[in-house]
């Protein structure tokens, strides 16, 4: 145990140091994190809202027709905090298909201005502050793991807290900064890899070999990504918003076939580590439960195990995707009659890359992992007889039942046994006198005299 606690602790304060460092390297000179918020945008609370008006514009025999109403406002944050402005807002025109959600006195808003062309500022509401019911879902999802999985639940957490880190702090930051996406998106793989299988479940045989195993699907599905790229034509430019992608740092263009990688990479390693866990952790007990199992056994035990996970796995990846991008094939479905025109796009191209490459990932990772197993054979035995001993040394701590008196044969036991020898009478012990007082001895001497 105290082995245990203390790799533990190197592995928290290695992850810690790994993400200080990284994100001072990625931060570092980087204009884009260097300015903080910018200070045109201000939590708000609503504190008067005005009737709404219907307003209705025609230009060339085509109408519109929107609403506007006059909302005031309190901030509550920054130099105005306090302050009381007027917003001249024009709002969403409520129609069938979606829900509208009127602003009402004590909404919290986020909200804005910009400067007219005589540098007044002109306010606006850029939508509700939707940041306290999400922290609440969060804290409710917390909850749930810490209550259900306890000590290993709170280890969850602890690592899904370090593995949004990484990828906020220090992989997204590097990105923009300029650095080669492929390596930052392998270094960040490895680094959730790693601490999440050790934390969850500690500096062991098994979350060695589910590392290892992992990194190896991982690797399988970036290299067959990079590989696919020039046979599918992948330019990047997938929809409008990857142009804007490209020139977020104006010394260094982005490429957008790197962030592809990364989504791709990203994506597919929660599946992969959950993979290589169940199967490494299936032959860990295999292998304390029969040791002398032949190494091309446990292979095959690897693999038949391996077979039955990989299919609910891969249907994970692909209906993630499938549902992260529904709103696109509702569209192009819709819009297009021709199969052939749709699966041609590149943003098809791109969903069918991301489950397929992460999907033959998840499929090498149940070999790679079992192989690991297997050559790691004897560190797997060794670390199942300290367990034998830690059990057999825990059982003889604890305190032994007290043996239970023997009970007297009863007599059909005694009548089978022979002719009962009969037993010597007891004699009979005079029971002690009780204690006689002074004045009762003092009467019986005068009695003797007379």
């Amino acid at each position: 145990m105290n082995r245990d606690r203390i790799l533990y602790f190197v592995v928290m304060i290695l992850s810690v140091l790994f993400l200080y460092v990284g994100n001072r390297i990625a931060v570092q000179d980087n204009s884009y994190f260097q300015s903080s918020r910018a200070d045109t945008y201000y939590r708000a609370e609503v504190i008067a809202v005005g009737e709404p008006q219907q307003i209705e514009n025609t230009y060339d025999g085509w109408s519109e027709s929107y609403i506007e109403q006059d909302i005031t406002i309190r901030l509550r944050e920054g130099a105005l905090r306090g302050e009381e402005v007027t917003v001249h807002q024009q709002l969403q025109t409520p129609k069938e298909g979606y829900k509208t959600f009127p602003y009402e006195v004590g909404d919290q808003v986020f909200a804005g201005f910009n400067f007219d062309s005589q540098m007044n500022a002109d306010w606006f509401i850029a939508d509700h502050l939707r940041e306290m019911p999400m922290l609440f879902l969060v804290l409710a999802f917390f909850a749930l793991l810490i209550g259900f999985g306890r000590f290993k639940g709170f280890n969850t957490v602890v690592s899904l807290v370090l593995t949004c880190a990484a990828v906020f702090f220090v992989m997204i930051p590097a990105i923009i900064k300029g650095y080669n996406i492929y390596l930052v998106t392998f270094i960040t793989a490895v680094f959730t890899i790693v601490m999440t299988l050790c934390i969850v479940i500690g500096v062991h045989p098994k979350s060695i070999a589910a590392a290892v195993g992992c990194t190896c699907g991982v690797g399988f599905a970036g290299l067959l990504t990079i590989a696919m790229q020039d046979a599918l034509f992948i330019t990047g430019l997938i929809d409008e918003d990857s142009s804007f992608v490209m020139y977020i740092n104006a010394d260094t263009v982005i490429d957008l076939r790197g962030v592809i990688f990364a989504a791709i990479v990203i994506g597919a390693l929660g599946a992969t580590m959950d993979v290589a866990m169940s199967i490494a952790s299936s032959l860990d007990e295999i292998l304390y439960h029969k040791p002398d199992i032949r190494d091309w056994e446990l292979m095959r035990s690897g693999l038949n195990i391996g077979r039955d996970i990989m299919g609910t796995m891969a249907n994970t990846l692909v209906l993630a995707y499938v549902g992260s991008s529904l709103h696109m094939i509702l569209l192009l479905l819709a819009y297009n009659n021709d199969i052939g025109s749709i699966i041609n796009r590149e943003t098809i191209a791109v969903e069918l890359l991301q489950s397929v490459a992460g999907s033959i990932g998840i499929l090498l990772t149940v070999p790679s992992t079992a192989a690991v197993t297997v050559l790691a054979r004897r560190w797997f035995l060794s670390h199942a007889q300290r367990q034998r001993e830690e059990e057999a040394a825990a059982e003889a701590a604890e305190p032994q039942p007290l043996p239970e008196p023997e009970q007297e044969p009863e007599p059909e036991a005694c009548a089978e046994a022979g002719p009962a020898v009969p037993e010597e009478p007891e004699e009979d012990t005079p029971e002690p006198e009780a204690p006689r007082t002074v004045e009762e001895l003092w009467r019986e001497y005068q009695k003797k005299e007379k």
